[in-house]
């Protein structure tokens, strides 16, 4: 085995690539790149009833427009496969036959009736439910009767009696679970499919899988997984376990996928339009930060300066308006031919008589847009706005004598002229403010009223040059007739 830093994300298909899985995704790439190292993706597929179609293409289809790269998968396999645990059912059956031969696991024969009656009685009794290893005991004798009846039967794993399994957490420190808070874990379904903690155990180590990063709920796995390794001889090969910190939503409560009010699939950012860029700078930023304090980093800044000790044991606040903050630095700061390809894959809204400039309409909107179908609302709001039908605190300034007044000036100014253009409406502006007298807002507000029906907007030259004289002109009519 080399000494190269190997991280994996294995999620289960049982759902589809969710902000969590992105984080923990995104960290274990994170340190695997800050060393040198690799990072593996594989598929934890044994929970069969619950997967879901379309799980594992959502994962990795996700993962690589995140623009976190795997070097091995099921789509790109390395010499550790397989990368998916419907195919080593073989393997995990082979080991946990060997450990009931070696004495270190049990056939179980209980039913769930049984096993549901033991939890109901320590609950009610104010234990901690645990197996009460009934089948612990069994003869030879009585374990042969019953496998002749083809009774059904799990697997257990004998845990070790008065031992504190011990580990140190790349997080949060020292950790020591004593034997007596667990109970002998299920390691072999009835069904020959392994559990969670013993696949786990034998798929790390069948990778050389040398540190391990995920969410804190995984916290009281880590003794079993121990426990496991140690009684199957791989914990001569060390693994390091590190626990993210749990992700609360804006009412300081763990994400849930219950919150309906709150988007937390990365597919539904990618439809939003957010740029993967500040998708994963923004999921950088649950739970660890730059030595500099600085939000806005690209992926290359975040690997070199990640490291376990800026990774913080408090719950990371999954902070939606910040990541459109973040999402709109992004957009902002690419150069305007970029920012056009981008936004046009989601502009749906019809500019009809507008068309002609539509790459001008999409640049007013740059420095404030958060997100691509944003650009639909932002252009309704200013272009597709009804002079028919103002606000009604416009309606009173319509009625106003300084709005009379200015419209004069307005139309007369507009009407000398052949056709609007950004350089010449520089101009309008100081024509209307002398002939009127005008200044201030009494000068500006009638002004952006007559082009789009609005009390604020864009820059007044660029509105001037898209609307157009003749559309101007109507506007005016209509406002003072």
């Amino acid at each position: 085995m080399s000494n190269k830093v190997r991280t994996r994300y294995a999620p289960s298909p049982t759902g589809f690539f969710h902000i969590g899985g992105a984080r923990t995704a995104l960290f274990n790439y994170l340190y695997a790149k800050h060393c040198n190292g690799d990072f593996i993706v594989r598929i934890e597929d044994t929970d069969i009833e619950r997967n879901v179609e379309g799980g594992i293409d959502s994962q990795l289809n996700n993962l690589t427009w995140l623009k976190i790269p795997y070097d091995e998968s099921i789509k790109n396999p390395g010499k550790f496969g397989p990368y998916i645990q419907s195919q080593k059912l073989e393997r995990y059956r082979e080991l946990a036959n060997r450990l009931l031969q070696e004495g270190k696991a049990y056939y179980c024969f209980c039913s769930k009736e049984e096993l549901d009656l033991q939890r109901e009685i320590a609950m009610k009794q104010g234990h901690t439910p645990k197996y009460n290893r009934k089948c612990l005991y069994l003869s030879k004798e009585e374990i042969q009767e019953k496998l002749s009846q083809n009774i059904p039967h799990v697997i257990r794993l004998k845990m070790h009696d008065n031992e504190n399994i011990e580990w140190d957490d790349l997080i949060r420190g020292h950790m020591s679970v004593p034997t007596s808070a667990l109970t002998d874990p299920v390691i072999l379904k009835s069904n020959g499919i392994p559990m969670y903690n013993f696949a786990v155990v034998v798929d790390d180590y069948d990778m050389e899988i040398t540190h391990v990063l995920r969410g804190e709920e995984h916290l009281s796995n880590t003794p079993y997984q121990i426990a496991i390794k140690k009684a199957l001889g791989f914990d001569t090969r060390e693994i390091k376990y590190g626990h993210l910190s749990i992700i609360i939503d804006e009412t300081g409560k763990k994400l849930s996928k219950r919150n309906k009010t709150l988007k937390q699939f990365i597919q539904d950012y990618k439809d939003m339009g957010v740029l993967p860029e500040a998708i994963t700078n923004f999921l950088a930023l649950l739970g660890w930060s730059s030595k500099s304090n600085n939000e806005i980093l690209s992926m290359d800044e975040i690997i070199k300066e990640f490291d376990f000790d800026r990774i913080s044991k408090s719950p990371a606040f999954f902070d939606f308006k910040k990541m459109l903050w973040i999402s709109n630095s992004y957009l902002k700061n690419m150069n305007d031919q970029d920012y056009l390809t981008f936004v046009k894959k989601f502009l749906t809204v019809d500019l009809n008589k507008y068309a002609k400039h539509k790459d001008e309409i999409l640049l007013i909107f740059k420095p404030q847009i958060q997100y691509g179908q944003q650009i639909n609302e932002l252009v309704a709001d200013i272009f597709m706005s009804d002079i028919n039908n103002l606000p009604v605190e416009l309606q009173e300034t319509v009625k106003q004598d300084f709005f009379k007044k200015n419209m004069q000036a307005f139309k007369q100014v507009i009407s000398e002229m052949d056709v609007i253009t950004y350089e010449n409406a520089k101009d309008i502006v100081n024509n209307v403010k002398q002939i009127s007298g005008l200044k201030g807002k009494e000068l500006f507000l009638p002004m952006r009223i007559a082009c789009i029906g609005k009390e604020h907007g864009p820059e007044m030259n660029k509105i001037l040059t898209i609307i157009g004289k003749d559309q101007i002109l109507k506007n005016i009519d209509t406002l003072t007739k």
